[in-house]
This record gives C-alpha cells, sequence and structure tokens, in this order.
C-alpha cells in the first residue's frame, strides 16, 4: 500500500517540477489594485456595542434594584405611615443551592442578557 503512494509522490514531484512556477502577466498588480479601488469600500466609525444610555440604564436598574432590596431587608420607616416591612411578600421557600450552582446560574442569565446585544450588533455589522 505505501509503495502506492511512493510512485504517486513521485509522479506529482516530477510533474511539478516539469510544469514549473506560473508566472502572472505584466500588469497583474495594476489590475488588482484597481478593482480593488474601484470597490470604494465603507469604512464605518466606531460604535461601542452598548451606547452610553444602554449603561446609564444598566446603571440606574442595578441601583434602583440595590435601593430597592436594601429597603426591603432593613428596618427603615422614613414616617409611621411608610413602613417598607413586608413579612406577607417574603413567605417564600428557601431554596439552598449550592456555590457552583449559583455561578452556573449567572452565567447562564448573563449568556441569555448578552444573546440580543450581539445579535443586533452582528445585524448591523452584515447587513447585506
Amino acid at each position: 500500500m505505501e509503495k502506492q503512494f511512493n510512485r504517486e509522490d513521485e509522479l506529482i514531484k516530477r510533474l511539478l517540477n516539469e510544469a514549473g512556477p506560473e508566472k502572472p502577466s505584466a500588469d497583474f498588480k495594476n489590475r488588482v489594485m484597481k478593482t480593488v479601488e474601484a470597490r470604494n469600500a465603507k469604512i464605518r466609525p466606531y460604535e461601542p456595542l452598548i451606547s452610553k444610555t444602554g449603561w446609564l440604564s444598566i446603571a440606574a436598574i442595578i441601583f434602583i434594584s440595590m435601593s430597592g432590596l436594601s429597603f426591603l431587608y432593613a428596618d427603615v420607616s422614613f414616617s409611621n405611615y411608610l413602613n417598607f416591612d413586608f413579612p406577607y411578600l417574603m413567605d417564600m421557600p428557601k431554596i439552598d443551592l449550592s456555590r457552583t450552582m449559583q455561578i452556573a446560574f449567572g452565567f447562564v442569565a448573563l449568556f441569555f442578557l448578552e444573546i440580543p446585544f450581539l445579535k443586533r450588533f452582528l445585524d448591523r455589522e452584515y447587513q447585506l
């Protein structure tokens, strides 16, 4: 079996040596450069994936959710009429997950949050 491959290799080497390398025409480079220049490539300016308003809205959502959680878990009342202690809302069953499972859920959540941003970016980048 190996002799067959050796014969084929020798034949291919001999044919390549006889044929020699091909040389392009004299004006090949000029024709290629004219074709490239004629394409009128559009260079888009850099646009971040998440805009400034997007970052501000993300920061606002995080700030509001952290403030809301601190009010829910703290014994804070601004006056006698406003009481943020809601024990009937907090009667949820306790779920005890390992640290590894919590990290896994976090990564899956971030992945699903990232998909719409990436899809929009790719749709804008590679429009037909």
